[in-house]
């Protein structure tokens, strides 16, 4: 069900929006030096720059470290439709720990590392995008950043979008932070989040700051070029530009943005949210949930087949041992297609919709493995009977990476080796969709089924892909 917003919210690029020069901030240069929490929330127009914004007069290189100990100063929880907010996980309302360099090229904010990043929290990972830096009237010889960044669900895919800023200067001095998150992409938990935090900058040359230039402006200068999706009326006489995420399929209240590819085209929507639209539409990160059944399971399948014809038709007992019982005639291919003939309720979505609900508790391999393989009795031919099962796809990935293994050496890994290798980099996706989900242990595992984290132009170039 997730999947259709997905479908609907991932085909796009960017665009900064930007504020009326007119505009008086409220975000002032006082207001974050003194570390006055703001009336919350506020309008997202504060975290991009004005059109009287100048280049940045203060280069930006090292590590920002933000004092996050503290509870949000404000949180709202809107819906909890799973009862996930329990009193044994306190810090919903508390961001993990942040410490993260970024380089300056241009106007560009660029973080060394995107995300997710694990860590010790209970709920979230960090995901950074790129920002921007400039100079405004009122900041007294300061330059000022904005970061989008995103929290995401540990073990699941669900994204909370949100942005941060602060005003700095060259030597180290940096303001307090201030961060907003406001954005709702998740269909089962929502909340508002904001608060001013302390924060130091340590500046300093990042050994590998040339090769994370090298690979942000690779990434800018393959993206699709953008146009505002009215123009497609004008383009193409007899188009209803009103069609495309149509109120009558997505209510508005739900919707990120969507986007149409024509003709060498990424027709985009704006970015919006119920405080105005983001402004790093570019860099809003998107949850791909079951679109990576397709994405890293059956384009990872058609490479393996690729390299060593015959791979699909491997049998599961022969690759994964917690399987060994039941499965000898069930090949990669049936769990990819999710008709092991293993299953408990007849119905397509039953299983998936049942107690288990979709969801892999485990965070090790271990774990969900066990529930793949143990997890339903057989009761049907490999081949014959359809069950929607992600443990399934779970299931393939590791039996696709067994294979590679075998044949390649243990350091071997299919998401890797196969899809970004052969497929990312030639793309030129971003380094955010480089990474995927994976377990939680030594094993790694990628969860294939889903776990990807895609910019708009991810979304579009895989498009046009496939």
């Amino acid at each position: 069900k997730m999947n259709r917003y997905v479908a609907l919210a991932s085909a796009w690029v960017l665009v900064a929006c930007s504020q009326p020069a007119t505009q008086e901030r409220a975000l002032t240069y006082e207001l974050l030096r003194a570390g006055e929490n703001p009336d919350t929330p506020l309008a997202l127009k504060e975290f991009g720059a004005p059109d009287s914004a100048r280049k940045a007069s203060n280069a930006f290189s090292g590590r920002l470290i933000l004092e996050t100990q503290e509870q949000a100063n404000h949180f709202e929880l809107l819906r909890d439709a799973l009862n996930l907010v329990t009193p044994d996980r306190p810090d919903i309302n508390q961001l993990p720990a942040f410490n993260f360099a970024f380089v300056q090229d241009g106007a560009f904010l660029v973080p060394v590392t995107t995300g997710p990043v694990l860590n010790d929290h209970s709920w979230w990972e960090f995901v950074l995008g790129t920002g921007r830096v400039w100079d405004e009237d009122g900041d007294k010889g300061w330059s000022r950043a904005s970061i989008p960044f995103a929290l995401k669900e540990i073990r699941e895919d669900c994204i909370h979008n949100g942005l941060m800023s602060f005003v700095y200067r060259a030597n180290g001095d940096i303001s307090n932070v201030v961060f907003q998150i406001g954005n709702q992409t998740c269909q089962y938990l929502q909340f508002e989040m904001s608060g001013m935090l302390a924060a130091r900058y340590e500046p300093g040359r990042l050994s590998d700051a040339g090769a994370v230039i090298t690979s942000a402006r690779q990434n800018r200068g393959t993206r699709i070029p953008v146009h505002p999706i009215a123009e497609i009326d004008e383009k193409y006489p007899g188009a209803n530009a009103a069609a495309f995420g149509s109120v009558d399929e997505i209510d508005p209240a739900d919707m990120s943005l969507y986007g149409f590819v024509i003709d060498g085209i990424n027709y985009v929507s704006d970015c919006d949210t119920p405080y105005g639209d983001y402004p790093f539409c570019s860099e809003m990160a998107l949850p791909s949930y079951s679109t990576a059944k397709s994405v890293v399971g059956g384009l990872g399948l058609m490479l393996l087949e690729s390299a060593y014809p015959g791979a699909a038709s491997a049998p599961i007992a022969e690759l994964v041992p917690e399987c060994a019982e039941g499965w000898e005639d069930t090949t990669i291919e049936h769990a990819l297609d999710m008709t092991t003939g293993h299953f408990g309720l007849p119905n397509m979505h039953g299983d998936e919709d049942n107690a288990i609900n979709g969801r892999f508790f485990a965070e090790d391999h271990a774990g969900k493995i066990d529930v793949a393989c143990n997890g339903f009795p057989r009761k049907a031919e490999p081949g014959t009977h359809l069950s929607y099962h992600t443990w399934d796809t779970y299931l393939a990935g590791t039996a696709m990476n067994a294979f590679l293994k075998q044949r390649e050496g243990l350091g071997a890994d299919f998401f890797d080796d196969l899809l970004v290798a052969k497929v990312w980099e030639p793309l030129g996706l971003s380094q955010m969709a480089r990474a995927t989900r994976r377990t939680y242990d030594e094993v790694r595992q990628p969860y294939t089924g889903f776990g990807l984290t895609l910019l708009r132009d991810d979304v579009a170039k895989l498009a046009q892909f496939i």
